[in-house]
């Protein structure tokens, strides 16, 4: 009857309420999971970033070994002892002062294709990082200057605009992600490149070079012509050897005087001129046959100074002297030293000579040397 239902709904209704208790203990369990897999989740994120950042740490550092590795190996040129080079510096530039180290027995170094390496360290790592996403404000930053700098129209006395926008672009590159693991040789490194970025765009070296061509167009007008004249001019005359003056490095070192002009920043060309007095010295203290010990022999003044006086006159690099102004100039000054400003001295030099010479300062009869300079000169005033 009655009684019998209401026993039933009762039995029924306790094992609803049991089935809900096992609904909620099994609801109590499935949180309890749900927040252990977001706790592995949380904990796989941060070992995902961990390991992010293990491997960004050693692509820095590996990066960072290749660089070495390239300095070390651009160091390995054979050219003047650093401490030589210094005293050379701070004696006056004394070409006497030079303590050169002899070249290892070996042939063929010339062929090597060791001056088409980049002539700005880590100039292409640098555009790169600048690509990439988080750069975009550093990128907006240096793109901002560079308009402004273009629409200025810059002019041979704008150089410290140019500086002072890559002193203060050093704090905002090295406080960048991206720049993290950034040494004080990196960063240093960077704001080299960005000189090279900035120095290097097309428009931007136009309008400074023509400023500068306009500037030193009478004095790059004689200098051609001076070199076009001179021509004549024949090894012995500078009392180069015969072994350095028919050696096939020789041309290489043209190559690199005439680069002065093509490429467009001012490390670049400072690089230039660097490699072409690199190759001289490399020349200049392989063993010699004449010699008896067949060791080299360090070179000397008058070995140096004459074949780079005759690599320029050959190589008749157009606009060099607007091209030097616009080194001195532009190149940033704390950069602007050392080793490469010493040749940068050596090419001024080397310029300066040929500019006044005469039959006097040549091994060549006077008489010879005026006649056939005049016959240049008609030659040129005829073209």
């Amino acid at each position: 009857g009655e009684s019998a239902v209401r026993g039933r709904v009762r039995s029924l209704e306790a094992k609803v309420s049991a089935q809900q208790q096992e609904i909620a203990g099994l609801q109590g369990q499935l949180s309890q999971r749900e927040a252990a897999v977001s706790r592995l989740e949380l904990r796989n994120a941060a070992l995902t970033a961990s390991l992010e950042e293990k491997e960004h740490q050693i692509q820095t550092m590996e990066s960072r070994i290749a660089r070495l590795k390239q300095r070390l190996k651009e160091a390995n040129s054979y050219s003047p002892k650093p401490k030589s080079v210094a005293d050379a510096v701070r004696g006056g530039y004394a070409l006497e002062a030079l303590g050169l180290t002899p070249a290892p027995p070996s042939s063929g170094w010339h062929l090597d294709g060791e001056e088409d390496s980049p002539l700005v360290p880590g100039l292409d790592e640098f555009k790169d990082r600048l690509r990439d996403e988080t750069a975009a404000p550093l990128l907006g930053m240096v793109e901002s200057f560079v308009t402004a700098f273009v629409h200025k129209k810059p002019k041979l006395g704008d150089y410290a605009m140019v500086h002072h926008f890559l002193g203060a672009m050093e704090n905002p590159f090295r406080s960048h992600r991206l720049w993290r693991e950034a040494d004080d040789d990196d960063v240093a490194e960077t704001i080299d490149a960005l000189e090279a970025f900035i120095l290097g765009d097309e428009k931007v070296n136009a309008s400074v070079m023509q400023s500068m061509e306009v500037a030193h167009a009478e004095q790059d007008h004689l200098l051609s012509r001076r070199l076009w004249c001179l021509q004549f001019i024949q090894p012995q005359h500078l009392d180069v050897k015969k072994v350095h003056a028919t050696h096939p490095a020789l041309p290489l070192a043209r190559k690199m005087v005439t680069r002065i002009t093509q490429v467009r920043s001012p490390q670049e060309k400072l690089e230039c001129i660097f490699r072409a007095a690199r190759i001289i010295f490399r020349m200049l203290n392989e063993p010699s046959s004449s010699s008896s010990s067949g060791r080299a022999q360090p070179a000397s003044a008058d070995d140096f100074l004459p074949l780079f006086i005759l690599t320029v006159l050959k190589a008749q690099p157009q606009h060099l002297c607007a091209h030097l102004e616009f080194i001195a100039t532009f190149r940033r000054p704390s950069q602007l030293a050392g080793e490469r400003h010493y040749y940068l001295v050596q090419l001024q030099t080397a310029v300066a000579f040929i500019e006044h010479m005469d039959g006097a300062a040549v091994s060549m009869d006077l008489e010879e040397f005026d006649e056939k300079l005049r016959e240049r000169e008609q030659l040129w005033e005829s073209r």
